[in-house]
């Protein structure tokens, strides 16, 4: 390849067969401005997401990132590249942390910055190691590229489920309200992930005009929009009753170390808000209320607190209802636990999934709890064979206490359940200790679970933005942002068989992700062999 130099500036041009029809020169800039804009891409892709959701610039400047690290030929520059992008990505995206370090950790602003940066620096780590090791392996920049996607796409399987457990501001989630969402009851947010970075890889190419290859770059992100496409119009689920839910959003402050608050002040609070009369239906009857009301063990009550829980079960008027506490169990360790009342009985569901440096700390990571000077014991985490809950004429519900809805590992557990499948999706969270833009996306991922089981969902947040979202992972009913609601709507529950995703969970993406690794692996080492000048 011919390279020619101006200054600080860089030029790739093509070879001549290359430049009809295609963009024939580019001005580059040298490495400190390719980091510069590569930070400033993942800034600009923060829009792609709530609470924003401008996917007219955060889409492009994923792009844009993409385009900027495929150029990069060696390790460091790629690495660099690629931990810049996602660094401007991760430390806007997860500025609500800072709120729960700051205020309620009673650290200084300084010192909570610090942990933000802290935090995304790591999480940058993931998209940084993709990068340089698809420029180390690949020997073209057509393999370059495609090794990229499939690298990015094991990267935040990795960053999830697979080993960090903290997926926040998957790609996925700045995709909902695009085609390729249809892919989600396919193969779930990796899925959706892989399409989307494998589009991305074709469309960096036609702009650096590979023409040889034109009509088969073009034609990916067209089947893959296409497939999306399919899977919006295909139905995966069908009607399987109605039933009257109600959200109960109370508005409750977060109770902290200096907080004042007895458990009876907090359940008259919210006793308050359910004496609402029901609509008039035979529909069975469903009553949420969120994460946070209670913060003891409701076994270990004093007894005025102990009355004011009698109080708060009978405000249900019989109806069936979910509240959440903490219980010790035989061990004693400490469990975040929701309770369901229902006929009399009080059945119990363990949070699963636990929020990393807030209910517990992540092996290798008690230096940086330490450093914050954070406060924090482990709870213990619930069992994934845990049973759905039981209500009206035999329908069933999964839970989800909070951070559980960060991936489908635990709402896929649902299915494993021997008495049957969930037909609703309840969703339980106490978002008050983080700063509001956290609601939105926290909503976008109940959204996107709903999508992936094709079940609909009742979301029910302490402080804002309860929802019901419809088994195409629409808002159906939108609560307030702030304070005190009550969202009452007859939801159509949904069953039939286990759509692909609940079945099969990641495989397709990551059988897809290894077999474009070694695709472009070979295709560069194939050109190389051929003589060919490639791009």
């Amino acid at each position: 390849m011919r390279k020619a130099t101006s200054g600080r500036l860089k030029s790739f041009p093509l070879s001549e067969s290359e430049k009809e029809g295609a963009v024939t020169r580019f001005k580059f800039p040298g490495a400190l401005g390719a980091a510069c804009l590569s930070l400033t891409a993942g800034v600009l892709a923060v829009s792609a997401y709530a609470p924003f959701h401008y996917t007219w610039l955060g889409l492009p400047a994923f792009l844009l990132g993409f385009f900027l690290i495929v150029r990069a030929e060696s390790f460091k520059p790629a690495f660099l590249r690629a931990w810049l992008f996602a660094l401007g990505l991760f430390v806007p995206g997860l500025y609500w942390t800072v709120r729960s370090m700051n205020e309620f950790g009673r650290l200084p602003m300084p010192l909570a910055l610090f942990g933000l940066i802290l935090l995304a620096a790591f999480l940058a780590l993931f998209w940084g190691a993709a990068a340089g090791f698809a420029a180390r392996i690949s020997k073209t920049l057509l393999s370059r590229a495609f090794m990229l996607a499939a690298f990015l796409t094991l990267a935040e399987w990795l960053r999830g489920e697979g080993l960090a457990d903290f997926a926040w501001l998957t790609p996925a989630l700045a995709l909902l309200d695009t085609s390729l969402e249809g892919l989600a009851p396919l193969g779930g947010a990796h899925l959706i992930n892989f399409a989307f970075f494998a589009s991305l890889a074709a469309l960096v190419l036609l702009l650096l005009g590979k023409s040889r290859a034109r009509f088969w770059l073009l034609l990916i992100p067209v089947v893959l929009k296409g497939l999306g496409f399919w899977g919006m119009t295909e139905t995966w689920s069908e009607p399987a009753g109605r039933a009257e839910v109600r959200l109960i959003q109370p508005g409750l402050p977060v109770v902290d170390g200096w907080s004042r608050a007895t458990a009876a002040e907090r359940l008259d609070a919210v006793s308050s808000l359910m004496k609402e009369p029901w609509p008039a239906g035979e529909s069975p009857r469903l009553l949420l209320t969120p994460e946070g009301i209670l913060t003891t063990d409701i076994l270990r009550l004093k007894p005025a607190d102990q009355e004011a829980l009698v109080r708060f079960v009978d405000a249900a008027g019989g109806v069936p209802m979910l509240f959440n506490g903490f219980r010790r169990d035989e061990a004693g360790g400490w469990r975040n636990t929701s309770f369901f009342a229902a006929d009399g009985r009080l059945t119990v569901t363990d949070k699963r999934k636990l929020v990393p440096f807030g209910e517990f700390v992540p092996p290798g990571f008690r230096w940086f709890v330490d450093l914050l000077g954070i406060p924090l014991t482990d709870l213990t985490p619930g069992s994934m064979d845990q049973k759905n809950i039981l209500f009206g004429k035999n329908f069933r519900a999964g839970v989800l206490i909070c951070y559980e809805n960060i991936d489908g590992e635990v709402l896929r557990s649902f299915w494993k359940d021997p008495d049957g499948a969930p037909q609703l999706l309840l969703v339980t969270a106490n978002l008050g200790w983080f700063h509001p833009m956290m609601s939105g996306q926290h909503l976008d991922m109940t959204r996107l679970l709903a999508r992936a089981s094709a079940r609909p969902a009742a979301s029910v947040n302490m402080d804002g933005f309860s929802a019901f979202v419809g088994p195409d992972g629409r808002v159906t009913a939108l609560a307030r942002g702030s304070g005190k609601d009550v969202l009452t709507r007859e939801v159509e529950l949904r069953e039939g068989p286990a759509t692909p995703y609940i079945r099969f969970g990641n495989a397709a993406a990551l059988i897809l992700s290894v077999l474009l690794a070694f695709a472009a692996f070979f295709a560069g080492r194939r050109a190389l062999r051929c003589g060919s000048q490639g791009v």
